[in-house]
């Protein structure tokens, strides 16, 4: 064979051992990539299923914003709640002080001689009541010129007595260490003659109910009302909507049928209130991880409300109740950290605690095994606190109660609440049913009753808290009369 033959023998051997490579370096390559895709699809299945596992991606489903999160309060189980006070009013006047002014400035002059009290439970309770409350009066003097005193006057109703305590007024102020809430109480502003607004009340009901009839979408629900994926509730007197533009994943609209705002029965009410629960617990049922509920109500626009149609927002959060850290004083999860904070250095339930403070006070009014007081801290007039440890019959008939004494026998025609009812399936940090009612003035009057005052300071109240359970007892009283004659 001669050289040139031996050559190109050579380079056809090396082009076909090159070639060789290059195709098994291709099928590695291939082998490689095809693993690598097995790979990143497994990876991705597994993200997948752990991202849709814990409940965070979107649909109808809860999809919480994970920014820089703080880090949690740990909630403990805490004493059950029991709405009866170890220490009534009774034995608190024979054995704790030795007179009581029924007043909020009462309540801070009493503070002296319940502190010195020789009986062991009387000090216990005061203990309790000074770990919760600080209570602080104030002198507020002023002068005023000539032309000013006689408009002062008018003001008062020309009432000498009350004019002269323009000039050396009390100024309590009342704070709650654990919920932080902040309340300043002028007496002399509950003593002022009640100017009537100049347009009617009821002129200006009566129209705003005419007006609104005919065009409300409550009144034609199944057309003009949306639904939650998994479908409507719906009962005798009431049924549920999906708000439109939601605050929550689970955030619902629970209304009566009947479109008057102010004039419902008791059946009615509960009707509702048991509607509330039947939806609670399909929610509950179609997302096992949201378990705490809360309810607000505000009847008419002056409150806020967005129709006249009676109507409540029901919410069911995955991770807490509403309300935790912006103004933190009006706000349903702030009471449930208040209360963990205070069994941490008590080492009982705060608010059978706070039941036998007001209990002793003779501020409650009961109803079998529900509870009502009026809040020292309120965050508008006519505060008043419901509460029972489950949202049972007792719970949301003494509510109705209240809500009828306030409407029918003060004539407050606009009042908003809110409700905080114990979350599901979890022991921890569980709070009772509570819920808390304030009246917002006139229905007729344009001027906010929120100003920068409560927003960024502390609340003023108008109404002593000693005034407000009155309402509450005599609502009662007369109802239950009239239901068993």
């Amino acid at each position: 064979m001669s050289g040139t033959s031996k050559d190109q023998h050579y380079q056809a051997d090396l082009d076909t051992a090159n070639e060789m490579i290059r195709k098994c370096a291709m099928a590695s390559v291939i082998k490689w990539k095809r693993n690598s895709l097995v790979l990143l699809v497994v990876l991705v299945l597994v993200f997948l299923f752990v991202y849709m596992s814990s409940g965070t991606y979107m649909s109808e489903s809860y999809s919480p914003l994970k920014f820089q999160s703080p880090v949690r309060h740990e909630y403990t189980v805490w004493p059950e709640f029991t709405p009866v006070s170890r220490l009534d009013h009774n034995y608190f006047l024979t054995h704790c002080v030795k007179n009581l002014n029924r007043s909020i400035t009462g309540l801070f002059q009493l503070q002296e001689q319940w502190s010195v009290s020789r009986h062991t439970s009387c000090r216990d309770l005061y203990d309790k009541f000074k770990t919760i409350f600080t209570i602080d009066g104030r002198k507020a003097t002023l002068s005023l010129p000539a032309l000013l005193k006689e408009k002062v006057f008018g003001w008062l109703g020309k009432e000498q007595d009350l004019y002269k305590e323009v000039f050396n007024q009390d100024v309590i102020h009342v704070i709650n260490e654990f919920t932080h809430e902040h309340t300043v109480f002028n007496p002399l502003r509950d003593k002022r003659p009640v100017v009537p607004p100049k347009e009617p009340e009821d002129v200006y009901f009566n129209q705003i109910m005419k007006d609104s009839a005919e065009s409300c979408d409550f009144c034609n629900y199944k057309n003009f009302t949306a639904e939650h994926t998994f479908g409507r509730v719906e009962s005798k007197f009431a049924f549920s909507a999906s708000n439109v533009f939601k605050l929550d994943t689970l955030h619902a609209l629970l209304a009566l049928k009947k479109h008057d705002p102010l004039h419902w029965s008791l059946e009615e009410f509960l009707d509702l209130f048991q509607l509330v629960n039947t939806w609670i617990n399909k929610a509950n049922t179609n997302f096992p991880k949201a378990r705490y509920p809360g309810v607000v109500w505000d009847v008419l626009p002056k409150c806020g409300a967005s129709q006249v149609h009676p109507h409540l927002h029901v919410i069911l959060d995955f991770e807490r109740h509403h309300g935790k850290y912006m103004f933190t004083n009006c706000v349903m999860e702030a009471w449930r950290k208040g209360a963990q904070q205070y069994f941490d250095v008590q080492h009982s339930n705060y608010f059978s605690d706070l039941v036998s403070i007001y209990t002793a006070l003779n501020l409650t009014a009961t109803l079998g095994k529900a509870i009502a007081f009026p809040n020292l801290v309120p965050k508008k007039d006519h505060e008043i606190v419901v509460i029972a440890e489950r949202p049972d019959s007792d719970f949301y008939t003494l509510l109705f109660l209240v809500l009828r004494g306030l409407i029918d026998d003060v004539h407050k025609m606009c009042f908003s609440m809110g409700i905080a009812l114990p979350a599901l399936n979890v022991a921890e940090g569980k709070l009772p049913a509570y819920a808390r009612v304030i009246t917002r003035g006139y229905i007729t009057d344009v001027r906010a009753d929120i100003s920068s005052l409560e927003l960024f300071l502390s609340t003023n109240v108008n109404i002593d808290p000693y005034n407000t359970i009155e309402i509450v007892r005599n609502s009662i009283n007369q109802r239950l009369k009239k239901s068993e004659s």
